[in-house]
């Protein structure tokens, strides 16, 4: 499943396409020199909005004018890396002075909800400063860090002991496992199933809000599947998709160790049937795909194997 966002903002319109614009009526001050500009606290804010919004934290944008320099900034509120492809179109009243498009690399926040380093994108002149100005904001976003890289580890099951699950597609499976869930495995869970952690880490994003479920590309969106991010030790996620609405059962920030309940399995988003997908994974550097990462599974105390396709699984942890 491709986890995508596209914006396409007009400026103080939330996700409207009209557009909005901002005067420029007032006396041009003196350019500051470089050494001595910052663009994080120098000038005054004509927009700010929020978007990649979900529990645990959010993408914020700033456009600061100062004089006739304009510059667009972003930082992170998750307490995880963020991948973002970025392009601005439809100037009016606006010369770059910078790329129109491009990757940034959101530092995390230390803490969810948190405020991470701003960084800037881009920036502009304007042409006329008797007239208003606007551009147009598109935008994508991946999870992780993209210099993470797994280290061995022998995940448990993601269900209880006792319960017995088939997985439905396995590794470079046909349907959607390909690409950015190259490395996915979905194991057929019936809606409620109990979700546990196949590894200890940090919960460090999560949806909860999504109630409906298809296989048309718009519910490729993050926002259309329940989800539940954990950072394990390596710099990688654990990502459990498709859960149930209302079904998480962990707190933002919370350290879960292997085994402990995560959440409750459901069929929301990219879904063609009840089932809980899983995989290890972390951010490509092009702000659109993810890299997944091929894994084992402990399947009994003594033996760990690459999950198969078709193969059933009994819990026993």
């Amino acid at each position: 499943m491709r986890w995508t966002l596209l914006a396409v903002l007009a400026l103080g319109c939330g996700s409207s396409a009209s557009r909005q614009g901002y005067s420029s009526t007032y006396s041009p001050t003196p350019e500051l020199s470089p050494a001595s500009y910052d663009p994080s606290s120098t000038g005054t804010v004509v927009d700010r909005a929020s978007e990649f919004v979900f529990e645990g934290g959010r993408i914020e944008f700033e456009m600061r004018r100062d004089g006739m320099r304009v510059v667009e900034l972003a930082r992170n509120r998750f307490a995880v890396p963020i991948v973002m492809h970025w392009t601005f179109d439809a100037l009016e009243n606006l010369s770059a002075s910078g790329p129109l498009a491009g990757v940034a690399v959101l530092p995390s926040s230390g803490k969810p909800n948190g405020q991470g380093s701003w960084v800037v994108l881009t920036s502009y002149e304007v042409d006329d400063y008797t007239r208003t100005f606007s551009r147009v904001r598109h935008m994508h976003a991946r999870f992780g860090d993209p210099d993470a890289r797994p280290e061995p580890y022998a995940y448990r099951l993601p269900y209880r002991a006792g319960k017995t699950f088939t997985v439905l597609q396995g590794f470079h499976g046909t349907f959607s496992h390909r690409g950015s869930n190259e490395y996915a495995v979905d194991f057929d869970c019936p809606v409620a199933t109990q979700v546990l952690a196949a590894r200890g880490g940090i919960v460090v994003a999560a949806n909860a809000a999504a109630q409906a479920s298809g296989t048309t590309p718009d519910f490729l969106e993050y926002r259309k599947t329940n989800f539940v991010l954990v950072l394990h030790d390596d710099g990688t996620l654990g990502e459990y998709m498709h859960l149930a609405p209302s079904g998480v059962r962990v707190a933002i920030g919370q350290r879960v160790e292997r085994g402990d309940e995560l959440a409750l399995s459901g069929n929301t988003g990219f879904s063609s049937t009840p089932h809980l997908h899983f995989q290890v994974m972390t951010a490509a550097t092009d702000g659109y795909s993810a890299l997944s990462f091929p894994f084992q599974i402990a399947v009994t105390s003594r033996r760990v194997e690459t999950p198969v396709q078709g193969r059933s699984y009994a819990g026993w942890e």
